[in-house]
């Protein structure tokens, strides 16, 4: 079934470099449903090439600044396992 693009909305910045494109999209195969794209000047497929070369000509509106995502806090870090003195075998292992 061939599917029609019937909305793009909600543009932003995937990366610093502005190579990709996160949006959300809505097409003729799903209807109302609202469905997040990225978009690739490098994309594999043709469809997602077009759809950012037309959003950062400005067709479909503004988009958002990039947002780098926030270091994750101390405590959510795992600690790594300590590392055996060499010539020694990890408990672990016996």
């Amino acid at each position: 079934m061939q599917s029609t693009l019937t909305s793009i909305f909600n543009l932003q910045w995937a990366n610093a470099e502005k190579t990709m494109i996160d949006c959300d999209i809505t097409t003729s195969q799903f209807g109302d449903e609202v469905l997040p794209f990225t978009a690739s000047q490098n994309d594999c497929e043709a469809h997602g090439r077009a759809i950012f070369t037309d959003a950062a000509a400005g067709v479909y509106g503004d988009i958002a600044d990039y947002v780098p995502p926030k270091p994750e806090s101390i405590e959510a870090t795992p600690t790594p396992a300590p590392t055996p003195a060499p010539g020694t075998i990890p408990t672990e292992v016996l």
